[in-house]
């Protein structure tokens, strides 16, 4: 790993903040190395996995925002940088305002997920940085916390007027969420082909910025949301309640674990199939079989995709009924009973 390479280079400190997506490897490595480590990650599942160490010198700290977390108390800072230019600038503050000065920061990123132009920011906010290590297509860059004041980073919701299902609607998300700033066109098509009747309880699965979950409600649904991200369940918690669904329960879910013991009569979901800039099916494949599990007797999943995904065989793994509820050029949205 490229962090590690350029993590090797710092002289050890005793406090130790770890974060980005797939820091487990880091926040492990930093505990070996004697530190008390702090990793903070937006996702359940990673937090789950990390939690699952049992490192007494770990904490794990699941969370959308800094609250908690001591400005200046850190000697180095881990981190693994997310795609997305203003979310990578915001962990780079965030991480400077944390280390105390003459804290050291190594960060890592994808060549094609902008690294560069990160390095280029934290040269400018630090005072210096230089790139030390390639690896797999990863750049790592270290730097050295200056003297002066750091502020923490607002989280920066932003709110937009966007249309949802022909209503005027306000969208408010963040970077580092899914289709935060408008709507995404395959959450459009998934809304258009849902069928869904007042009463019925249905699970957002997935849930982003929650228009699927408020389009649904709109239509006299029970709706409950979930999501693996912090950041997209804080954005949907937003969302509905400047919609006036302020009491919707929206929680934090790695799939269906934290509605595990529910039943519902729809799941509606748009699961990601992006790794980077390839192509990974494992999450829509978890979404299938969590909504079977959690779907009542004659229950119904609508997931949407892209028309060149082949996902019906594996809905047929699952469904005894599967057919088509919409599509058009781009996408289809399955129904799956």
């Amino acid at each position: 790993m490229a962090l590690l390479q350029a993590a090797r280079r710092l002289e050890g400190g005793s406090r130790v903040l770890v974060t980005g997506p797939g820091c487990g490897e880091a926040a492990q490595w930093a505990v070996t190395q004697g530190a008390r480590v702090t990793a903070w990650v937006d996702s359940a599942a990673e937090a789950a996995a990390l939690t699952a160490l049992r490192l007494p010198a770990l904490e794990v700290r699941l969370q959308a925002d800094y609250a908690g977390l001591e400005p200046g108390t850190y000697d180095v800072a881990l981190v693994l940088l997310e795609r997305g230019r203003l979310l990578q600038e915001e962990v780079l503050r965030g991480a400077a305002a944390l280390l105390r000065p003459g804290g050291r920061l190594a960060c890592a990123g994808a060549t094609q997920e902008g690294v560069r132009g990160a390095v280029e920011f934290a040269r400018a906010l630090y005072g210096q940085a230089g790139v030390v290590a390639r690896k797999g297509g990863y750049h790592a860059a270290v730097a050295v916390r200056p003297p002066g004041e750091f502020p923490l980073p607002e989280p920066g919701y932003v709110e937009r007027e966007v249309v949802v299902d022909g209503v005027p609607t306000r969208l408010i998300g963040r970077p580092g969420v899914f289709a935060w700033e408008g709507v995404d066109e395959g959450a459009a098509a998934l809304i258009a082909g849902l069928r869904v009747t007042p009463g019925e309880r249905l699970l957002d699965l997935g849930c982003g910025t929650g228009l699927v979950g408020l389009a649904a409600q709109r239509r006299g649904a029970a709706v409950t949301a979930v999501d693996v991200s912090a950041r997209a369940v804080e954005s949907t918690r937003r969302t509905l309640a400047a919609n006036g669904f302020p009491e919707t329960p929206v929680l934090l879910s790695d799939g269906v674990a934290a509605v595990a013991g529910q039943r519902f009569d729809v799941v509606a979901t748009n699961p990601p199939f992006h790794r980077g800039h390839g192509v990974a099916f494992e999450t829509a494949r978890r979404f299938i079989a969590g909504a079977a599990q959690v779907l009542a007797p004659e229950g119904r999943l609508y997931l949407v995709a892209n028309t060149f995904l082949r996902y019906e065989p594996w809905l047929r793994q699952h469904f005894s009924a599967v057919s088509v509820a919409w599509e058009d050029r781009r996408f289809r949205v399955w129904e799956a009973r």
